[in-house]
């Protein structure tokens, strides 16, 4: 079970530039290869058909530059399923915005996530379902409560690899996804995926 994801290459270049001289780490299940974070070992459901799930994991990565001033925490992430070829990044979000907004909210909708056919594998035997590349767009929750982007403004773009037990995707029932392990469950019931950040910006170029 694993999450590939750059967050958005620009404002990675914008952090380690001598403009904001800053870094990122990474901790728990979160690591990072350039150019993309990995998430991995995550647990939660999915319906055989594909339409409804979620998968959540630990740890994140802390965005810091100008000495401080800002600071970016993304953590616990959880990638929700919302219907055929479509999904909801969703974290909790806190910190000043570049407009010098303070924010501190839970269970943003920060970011839809989209695909197509042509980049989605399902092996149905060996219970692996994979997405590449899907599109991942910042929704208007999104662009309020991180404050540098527009709503609409394209991510990089996402990869996914969701694990169950074999056969388990072409069953009539929900299975859980305790580490790539499935076992049965009765019932699907509401997502939310946390993604925690602190930020203390004032007046930064935009990157």
């Amino acid at each position: 079970v694993s999450i590939t994801w750059g967050f958005k290459e620009s404002f990675r270049s914008y952090i380690s530039s001598s403009i904001a001289n800053g870094s990122w780490e990474v901790s728990g299940d979160v690591g990072y290869e350039i150019p993309e974070f990995t998430f991995t070992g995550g647990s939660g459901f999915l319906a055989p058909d594909r339409s409804l799930g979620e998968v959540g994991f630990t740890g994140g990565i802390v965005f810091s530059g100008h000495d401080g001033i800002l600071e970016t925490v993304l953590q616990n992430p959880e990638l929700v399923v919302t219907g055929p070829r479509e999904a909801t990044l969703v974290l909790d979000v806190t910190g000043d915005t570049m407009e010098e907004v303070s924010v501190n909210q839970r269970d943003v909708d920060f970011a839809s996530v989209t695909w197509d056919g042509s980049v989605e594998t399902v092996d149905a035997d060996q219970g692996v379902w994979s997405v590449e590349g899907a599109q991942v767009v910042l929704t208007q929750e999104g662009s309020d409560a991180f404050g540098t982007y527009p709503a609409g403004e394209k991510m990089d773009p996402m990869s996914f690899r969701l694990e169950v037990a074999p056969g388990c995707l072409d069953e009539g029932t929900i299975w859980w996804i305790p580490g790539g392990v499935a076992a049965l469950t009765v019932g699907a019931s509401a997502l939310a995926l946390a993604i925690q950040r602190g930020r203390r910006s004032r007046g930064q170029e935009r990157p």
